[in-house]
This record gives structure tokens, C-alpha cells and sequence, in this order.
């Protein structure tokens, strides 16, 4: 069975249920279904897509996108090309295949609850697979994708996951956000995301580390809503999840269990490997004549991650092996410096980086962005780290206050700006 053929069934159970919203134009599944039927058509017959053919499409957050990802699914062509971050590297063509799509989409839908007349709210790049993964899940189950384009406009957000607005009026509203977009809304967004307590079923954060200080605000300010921190890549597909609003007390690091379609393993020093079918089919390598050849993944794909699983199975980051900082032979990860510093008053962001050291070769500098009105204690913040990270040798020697911490596309911290 393919994947089209689970959005084939939701069109024929629920013509009339609201598909997609975008921009103020929204398509029910009858009408959406109609429309990639006619795209399929202008597909093959203008522009000669075929079965089994790689075809490279520009991402855009509208409706146009999403009816021509279905049509060329229904085609048969070989369309589910993401691109990595290059975040570790040069960024990759990495192929998800349909198997892989509906395992993806499995998962989501058995560990978060996906479910027909949920109104999902898409606020990322759809370029980027945490947001795009969304897409499965939703079709699969007959729910509404509400697509916004970004946080640019505050507002759209808080109206999309109002009740007044919902597509199917009798369910909630649920979504995926960064870290970033999270920190964000609680420091200056609070109140109007409390207002909201009531009407968000799930809120899903990924694609970069969670200050656990932000988890613990966010289940005090959504009590009554699931909260989810996912470990998942292009290359791994969705691996893992911590239900993190069902725990008596946060553990860093933590991002759960192997979902059900995941299996993973710890490599001899300390890598973590994946396997299942969640795998992307593998990396495109393009040619100089724009040919694609396939550069299969094999059974299991080896992560630049690093971490361990604890006595219950459930699997702990302790950072990426390029981003380690060596200090005089110690490794340092500086998620688990910046994890400690955001729970200090008046940091909002943070990132720690190497610099140079001429007896230890590297030792941590904290890049810091406050509050407004707040001023740098560096006494303070170096005596408050030297209690949450127990040992001396971890805690920065050096201090600078920033405006912001550079970010990439989807989110993630672009530590390669900062070290030459």
C-alpha cells in the first residue's frame, strides 16, 4: 500500500471534512483530492513527470505546494527530497521513500494522538523535515493542516490554535515549534498562550536541544496539554519522543523511547545508531548532466549524535561529536552548559562556544543575550553554573552579552558562525 492511497481512503470517509487552510483559502478533502487529480494531469501531460522519475520541487508555505506533493505522489514519482542543514557539513539531497513516509507517519500518529478533526498548525519552513513530517500524519488520519507562513505574524498563530477558528469546531488545535519559538512565546507571550490552555491538545518540539527550564515553564503554563520533545532527522526519520508533561520531575537530555517503527543502538563511542523502516532510501548525488544516482543507507544509518539509553529504554542526547569542546583532554558538551545557563534569571538565549587557550588549547565562552533592563554579573552567572554543572573545569571563563544568538533556517543555533 502506498502512502497516497491513505489520503485516497481519508478523501472517500471524509469529503467534506476541511483539508487544508492557508492565507485565507482552505480546500476540503473532496476538493482538495479534485484539484491534485487535475495537477496529476498537467503533470504528466505538460511537464512529462513519469513513474518512478526524481523530481526536485521548490518548497512554498501555500496550497499550491501541498496539491502538487500529492499529484506527483500520484504519479509515482520519486518527489520526497529534502535537503539537510548542513549544520554538520555541506547540505545533502536525502530521499525518503514511501515505505519510510508511512512508518513516519505511523509513528507520529501512535505516540501523539493524531487523529481526524485535529487542526495541526504548521508554522515552520515546510522545506525542513520537522514541519513537513507533519503532513503524513494529518493525511493519514483525515485531520486539518492549518499552514502559516513562519512567526512573523503573532497574531495568525494564536488565531489558528483558537477554538473560534478550528476547522471542524468540536476538536482541539495542536502544533510544532522549535526551542526557539517556544522560548519566545513564553517570554514575551505568556499570557495570551495561558489563555489557551484549554484549547491546544499537543504541543511537539524538536529539530534542536530544549532548555529543560523551558519544558517545566510550558507544562506550568499549558497544564492540560501533551508536550512532546522528538528526536528525529532527515536522514533517521522519527526516532524517538519524550512525553515530557507526564513526568514528576524533567530529565535532561532526555528524549524518550524507540518509537514503534524505531530501534536504537549505541555504537562504541557512544554514537547512536538507527534502524527501522523510518530510514530515509538514501543520499542523491547529483551528476554534471543533473542525473541523480542513489547512494542507498543500507539496514542502519550511524548519527554524528552522541548518547546512551537508560535501564528503560529511553534515549539521553549528550551532544553532537563535532561540537564537543576538548579541554585539555576533557570533552565538553555545550548543550549541556547552555542547558544549565537558561535557567538563570534574565538569560533568554545563550550559546556556548571554544575559544583558544594557550595551556588547555580550548576552553568555554558563553555568548549571553538578557532580558531589557537586566545587566551582566559575570561573578554571578560563573557561581550559579558552578553549581548546576558540579565541576569546575565545565563552567566558561570567558563572558560576552550579545543581541541574539545567530539561527538557522529551522531553528537551530548556527554554532559554525562562530568558531573560525
Amino acid at each position: 500500500m502506498r502512502w497516497i492511497d491513505y489520503v485516497a481512503k481519508v478523501v472517500e470517509r471524509y469529503p467534506d471534512t476541511l483539508a487544508v487552510i492557508c492565507h485565507g483559502e482552505q480546500l476540503t478533502y473532496a476538493q482538495l483530492w479534485e484539484a491534485v487529480g487535475k495537477e496529476a494531469l498537467r503533470l504528466r501531460d505538460i511537464e512529462h513527470i513519469q513513474e518512478g522519475q526524481y523530481y526536485v520541487q521548490a518548497c512554498t508555505q501555500d496550497i499550491a505546494y501541498v496539491v502538487r506533493f500529492l499529484a506527483l505522489h500520484l504519479i509515482g514519482a520519486r518527489c520526497d527530497i529534502l535537503y539537510t542543514t548542513g549544520s554538520t557539513g555541506k547540505p545533502k539531497a536525502v530521499l525518503l521513500s514511501d515505505e519510510g513516509m508511512i512508518a513516519n507517519g505511523e509513528n507520529l500518529i501512535d505516540a501523539m494522538g493524531f487523529h481526524h478533526g485535529l487542526t495541526f498548525v504548521i508554522c515552520g519552513p515546510l522545506d525542513h523535515f520537522g514541519p513537513w513530517s507533519k503532513l503524513l500524519p494529518v493525511f493519514m488520519t483525515g485531520g486539518t493542516l492549518h499552514i502559516l507562513d513562519g512567526l512573523k505574524d503573532l497574531d495568525a498563530l494564536f488565531d489558528a490554535l483558537r477554538p473560534s477558528t478550528f476547522a471542524n469546531g468540536e476538536s482541539k488545535s495542536a502544533t510544532f515549534l522549535v526551542p526557539s519559538a517556544i522560548r519566545m512565546l513564553l517570554q514575551f507571550s505568556r499570557e495570551r498562550l495561558t489563555e489557551l490552555a484549554d484549547c491546544i491538545e499537543f504541543i511537539e518540539t524538536g529539530a534542536a536541544p530544549m532548555a529543560t527550564s523551558d519544558m517545566q515553564q510550558l507544562r506550568e503554563v499549558l497544564p492540560n496539554t501533551r508536550l512532546y520533545n522528538t528526536y528525529a532527522s532527515t536522514e533517521t526519520g522519527i526516532v524517538c519522543t519524550y512525553p515530557y508533561h507526564l513526568a514528576q520531575s524533567i530529565l535532561q537530555g532526555c528524549v524518550g523511547p524507540p518509537m514503534k517503527h524505531s530501534e536504537v543502538s549505541i555504537g562504541p563511542d557512544g554514537e547512536i545508531c538507527v534502524s527501522g523502516p523510518i530510514l530515509m532510501a538514501g543520499y542523491l548525488n547529483e551528476d554534471a548532466d543533473g542525473h541523480f544516482q542513489l547512494e542507498p543507507v543500507g539496514k542502519s544509518f550511524q548519527t554524528s549524535d552522541l548518547g546512551y539509553l537508560d535501564s528503560e529504554g529511553r534515549l539521553f542526547l549528550t551532544g553532537r561529536s563535532s561540537e564537543f569542546i576538548n579541554i585539555g583532554g576533557l570533552k565538553l558538551s555545550p548543550v549541556e552548559v547552555e542547558d544549565a545557563a537558561m535557567g538563570f534569571a534574565g538569560i533568554i538565549d545563550c550559546l556556548c562556544i571554544p575559544i583558544s587557550h594557550p595551556v588547555m588549547g580550548q576552553v568555554p565562552k558563553l555568548l549571553i543575550v538578557l532580558q531589557e533592563g537586566v545587566t551582566l554579573n559575570k561573578k554571578e552567572i560563573a557561581r550559579y553554573l558552578k553549581e548546576k554543572l558540579t565541576e569546575t573545569w565545565k563552567v566558561p571563563i570567558n563572558y560576552e552579552v550579545v543581541e541574539e544568538i545567530r539561527k538557522m533556517p529551522n531553528g537551530k543555533k548556527n554554532r559554525k558562525s562562530y568558531i573560525m
